[in-house]
């Protein structure tokens, strides 16, 4: 099931120290007996062995059994998934959905982006990549599992937006205004779509005004951006606008 998840197997040791500084569970902790590690790695070794539900000291070989990159540092650790909001729950003024995202790369960059802009929350729909597997919790370096995050139908996602007085931008690299004629005040969600077929048609069925068509312009040869890119063009604008 996409939406069953309950633990993520991570062998990066920034997204360890997240998951140790935000208070989330660290169901089982590995490191290898057979590494050296800098001085700052072993203090955190250390706490974490503390912290950690269950820890373990485990050969190179072992280790290089379940690492999933070459570049690990030697630790590795299974973390509690405990972010999955119910639409109710995220009563944000400002959000970012992702509708249909297929690329794990992609949807873990919007999620640093949306860290990164501070944002107030994530709904995806049409889920085709999880929010938490294991690749996108590496690209979005953990952001994945401290912003807050829903998972929900269309149709009831966009109910939820109508009933709660959101506006609603669309991201559509044909029609409707440049993405710097809109200010972006109030209640908003925006909107970014599938790589290959953008956001579901669902979403132009609605007759609101509160529901805005917004595109990037493109000034070469290809008609449109990278989603995790033009999320990012978006998402910026919006809160620079936000904070004047």
């Amino acid at each position: 099931k996409k939406n069953s998840l309950e633990y993520v197997a991570v062998d990066d040791i920034n997204i360890i120290k997240l998951a140790y500084d935000y208070d989330i569970e660290i169901k089982d902790f590995f490191y290898c007996n057979e590494l050296e590690y800098h001085q700052d790695t072993i203090e955190l070794i250390n706490k974490i062995c503390e912290y950690a539900n269950n820890s373990y000291m485990i050969s190179k070989r072992t280790y290089l059994s379940l690492i999933n990159k070459d570049n690990s540092v030697g630790l590795f650790a299974i973390i509690k998934i405990n972010n999955n909001y119910k639409l109710e729950d995220l009563n944000k003024d400002y959000l970012v959905i992702c509708d249909g995202i297929e690329i794990p790369g992609n949807l873990g960059t919007i999620y640093r982006t949306i860290d990164s802009a501070n944002v107030n929350g994530v709904v995806i729909t049409n889920t085709v990549t999880h929010p938490y597997n294991y690749k996108n919790t590496i690209s979005s370096r953990g952001c994945n599992l401290i912003t807050p995050t829903s998972i929900c139908d269309i149709d009831d996602l966009i109910k939820y937006l109508i009933d709660n007085e959101y506006d609603v931008y669309l991201g559509e690299p044909k029609l409707g205004l440049c993405y710097k004629d809109y200010d972006y005040d109030g209640k908003i969600a925006i909107v970014v779509g599938s790589e290959r077929f953008g956001i579901d048609k669902k979403w132009y069925e609605v007759k609101s005004e509160h529901f805005k068509k917004v595109y990037i312009p493109m000034y070469g040869s290809n008609n449109s951006l990278n989603v995790s890119v033009a999320a990012s063009i978006l998402i910026y604008e919006a809160t620079i606008k936000r904070m004047k």
